[in-house]
């Protein structure tokens, strides 16, 4: 397996991001969702959830029917299992849950500050993986059991 450089990864996520916030702008304009601020000036715990789900709908749909988001189809890339086949749903959910939602969800469960500040934390562990695992592994493929190829 080639694996997928660090700059191809970033590329892609940057790509995915801007294709999410487009996706989420389309719904808010459109009335489906809201993402209103509560009296604390925090985005309420339901809007969290939804986009929560969002997020993670885009990333496993996308990674399980095609192997890899836009974003890393974009940049060549796919999501393989260690066989090199094509990641199953359940280790596409881990992986993506793990990367995307953590936050999202404990601020549903625990409040914005835990929440946030878990995501976060996950958020820089699984880069400073990628930087420095040599398979450029971050935690979400350890746990997930996946790893990000070049596709051929």
């Amino acid at each position: 397996m080639e694996y997928a450089s660090r700059l191809q990864r970033l590329i892609a996520f940057i790509i995915d991001v801007i294709i999410l916030a487009v996706i989420v702008g389309v719904l808010t304009a459109i009335g489906i969702v809201e993402f209103a601020l509560t009296e604390e000036g925090e985005v309420s715990r339901t809007d969290n959830l939804i986009q929560a789900l969002i997020v993670v709908a885009y990333y496993v749909i996308l990674t399980v029917a095609f192997g890899a988001t836009l974003g890393k189809m974009a940049m060549g890339m796919k999501v393989v299992d260690s066989d090199g086949n094509k990641a199953g749903a359940g280790p596409v959910l881990i992986r993506e849950v793990i990367a995307r939602a953590v936050g999202g969800l404990l601020t549903v469960v625990v409040g914005a500050s835990i929440g946030q500040l878990v995501g976060l934390a996950v958020a820089i562990i699984i880069v400073i993986m990628i930087l420095f695992d040599e398979r450029r592994q971050g935690l979400h493929d350890k746990v997930g059991g996946t790893f990000v190829v070049k596709a051929r």
